[in-house]
């Protein structure tokens, strides 16, 4: 038996999300019938993030165990060949006896892109809120999120997590060519988590105090304080790390 990784990155816009599910095109099922065609036999692969639908991801992280031989140098040819157009193979390799994408994994970076104004290339990946925008003041809101935070204010019903408190080790703000990024890392997020950090952001910063709102916000542990839902298509999951990896 092999266990082999894969990274993989995805346009979510026309997936029904990661996770397989019955009758609807998602990521795991198009992979997992890509790689029964490659390797003669059906696998089960585990992702490092299940994002929803219409979320994107550049650095997805995969893997699943195989009784074939075949080198992970002719799975990868294979699958370049074999997937849609809105699927990539970054890299596939062998991986430890025991890795598991998701279960291995110590924290997971995710960005969030707003738009400063329409775009109809840019819209398919990032969302335009609609209003003006600023970064040292959406900063201020994200003070209070770092360290370790109980994030049940922003944890969206149908989640299957049982522990809310998440470690969060860098909230920022940025520039990117469109407009503002949400850049956050934490070792594990919950439902919705960061799409309702973004939406309660946004809500903060018209608070004479952006930082105390959200602190505000985090301390009651009530989703119905918390901000709205921002949209699914700003979402990517950038970065997977693991044991012995820097947090970028």
């Amino acid at each position: 038996m092999r266990t082999v990784r894969i990274d993989v990155a995805y346009d979510g816009t026309a997936f029904h999300g990661w996770q397989t599910q019955p009758e609807l095109r998602t990521v795991q099922g198009v992979l997992e019938a890509c790689l029964a065609t490659v390797l003669g036999e059906s696998v089960r692969i585990v992702g490092a993030g299940r994002t929803d639908a219409g979320c994107h991801a550049r650095g997805q992280v995969a893997s699943f165990v195989t009784n074939g031989r075949l080198p992970v140098t002719a799975v990868a040819a294979h699958l370049r060949r074999r997937l849609p157009d809105d699927v990539a193979v970054n890299r596939v390799r062998e991986a430890p006896a025991g890795f598991d994408a998701r279960r291995s994994a110590t924290a997971r970076r995710y960005a969030y892109r707003l738009l400063d104004r329409p775009d109809l290339l840019l819209q398919r990946t990032a969302w335009f809120p609609r209003r003006a925008v600023e970064a040292d003041v959406l900063e201020q809101a994200m003070r209070p999120l770092a360290g370790e935070r109980d994030c049940a204010a922003f944890a969206a019903r149908g989640g299957s997590a049982s522990r809310t408190e998440c470690r969060i080790h860098r909230a920022a703000w940025r520039r990117w060519e469109g407009g503002l990024q949400l850049d956050i890392v934490a070792d594990h997020f919950l439902y919705h988590m960061v799409r309702n950090v973004v939406g309660t952001a946004l809500v903060a910063m018209r608070h004479p105090d952006p930082a105390a709102a959200m602190e505000a916000v985090v301390s009651s542990r009530d989703r119905a304080k918390a901000g709205p839902t921002a949209p699914p298509r700003g979402l990517c999951l950038e970065e997977v790390f693991y044991p012995g990896e820097a947090f970028a």
